[in-house]
């Protein structure tokens, strides 16, 4: 291979993403705040971003937050190579992605924005949606590496920022389907009908949804809701939507409905 991938935030997400690529025959190096995630076989474990930024001139940041991904930005604004690239594999604001961008510019450094979707199983088995906001020509060098984490890769945009915003809807869909799902599925309830016996039908209706078609998956989400887990992953997006439409002077009614009523919930 002719290019060394850096794969920085490996934890639920990035450290399957990493053996993926190993498996793929990619050479890898690897970074997290946590040095016993980058212990993965096949992969070259770095002591900082700096380091990775030697070894590889494409790098992945797949970390959880804006703030996270802004001390990643940071280090890879003094430490990388011109004509490297930067890949925002995490979910943040349109606007922050923009201003990213536009930040590594005077550092000849390349950035492709590009959030994904499939949670951890869809990291786990390659099987990722990925949006793609940035030029061509980036995309063309990086598309062998994104093709390994799945199969569906599409550029929604020429500007850095066009991906976040397919992102956040696809994150604000998802949060005001779980909630009518599970209104639904109350109604039926009601009437002493169970979800077993409701969903296949639904299923081949009108009312089908990933949500639905998923639900035991999605319950799983709330039950216990383990710290950091989707759930929180939702909360964050929905945030950063409504943070955002304030900023914008935007009104989402139903999302901010959607994210009041999910806290309530569950």
């Amino acid at each position: 291979m002719s290019e060394t991938v850096g794969v920085i935030g490996l934890g639920a997400m990035g450290g399957p993403m990493a053996a993926n690529l190993v498996r793929a025959g990619f050479e890898v190096a690897g970074y997290d705040v946590d040095p016993g995630r980058a212990q993965q076989p096949g992969v070259h474990a770095c002591t900082s971003v700096s380091e990775l930024c030697g070894r590889a001139a494409v790098v992945v940041s797949i970390v959880r937050t804006l703030p996270q991904t802004e001390e990643v930005v940071a280090e890879v604004e003094t430490a990388a190579r011109p004509r490297s690239v930067l890949v925002v594999m995490s979910t943040i604001s349109p606007s922050a992605m923009s201003a990213i961008a536009e930040r590594l510019r005077g550092r000849q450094v390349e950035v492709l924005d590009a959030p994904v979707s499939g949670g951890v199983a869809g990291a786990e088995a390659g099987t990722l949606a990925i949006m793609a906001g940035g030029s061509p020509a980036v995309l063309d060098r990086v598309r062998p590496f994104l093709d390994v984490f799945g199969p569906n890769l599409f550029h929604v945009g020429e500007r850095p920022g066009d991906a976040q915003a397919v992102k956040l809807a696809n994150q604000m869909m998802l949060a005001v389907n779980m909630l009518g799902v599970h209104e639904a599925l109350r109604l039926a309830a009601s009437y002493g009908m169970p979800p077993e016996r409701v969903l296949p039908v639904v299923a081949k209706g009108t009312g089908a949804s990933w949500v639905g078609e998923n639900w035991e998956t999605v319950r799983g989400w709330w039950e216990g809701h383990p710290s950091g887990g989707a759930l929180d992953i939702i909360y964050k997006d929905l945030r950063t939507i409504l943070g955002d439409a304030a900023e914008r002077q935007l009104s989402y009614p139903v999302a901010a409905l959607a994210f009041n009523l999910l806290r309530e919930v569950w």
